[in-house]
């Protein structure tokens, strides 16, 4: 079995901290620079959330080029446990940890859009609607950005920003087809 091949089957099926760290480590040493092969490892369950924290800084460290994806998947793995506010608020801070790597990139904010809490008034959804609203004018394809407020804005049942983020969307939408 190929040594990348060995390591990515450990990342995937260990459930030793011991294990996962030198498969880590020697994935270091062997200079593996596929990140998905390093995003096995991140959504590997036995993980703790300090964990996956203490990894992620250490790839994008190690491979800066791929800081942007690192962040982004982390963050999802830490969205996946919606009913964790801890862990929604380490993936708001990954998303926004992200758009320093990717100003321009739609992506953090429309996935930051997907922390808010509908059913209840948590203190992370004023922060997450104030950070889209404050950036959505800088990124590319701002349209989407627009959109998905606009929608945003629909669901709370506020009508006057609902109104205003769909023009914002539809021009924009208009000045990105040219």
């Amino acid at each position: 079995m190929q040594d990348q091949e060995k390591i990515e089957n450990t990342f995937r099926y260990s459930s030793s901290q011991d294990e996962l760290f030198d498969a880590f480590r020697e994935a270091i040493r062997r200079e593996v620079k596929n990140p998905e092969t390093f995003k096995i490892l991140l959504a590997n369950p036995t993980l703790s959330p300090d964990e996956i924290k203490m990894y992620t800084e250490k790839l994008i460290r190690e491979l800066p080029h791929s800081a942007f994806d690192f962040n982004m998947w982390t963050a999802s793995v830490f969205e996946n446990y919606s009913n964790d506010y801890e862990k929604l608020e380490d993936a708001f801070n990954y998303y926004y940890s992200a758009l320093f790597y990717k100003p321009t990139s739609p992506e953090p904010l429309l996935r930051l859009l997907n922390l808010y809490n509908y059913e209840i008034d948590l203190p992370s959804n004023g922060r997450i609607v104030n950070l889209i609203e404050d950036l959505a004018a800088s990124v590319e394809n701002k349209s989407r950005v627009y959109y998905a407020l606009a929608n945003h804005f629909r669901k709370t049942g506020n009508n006057r920003l609902e109104v205003k983020y769909l023009a914002l969307a539809e021009k924009s939408a208009e000045r990105e087809d040219v």
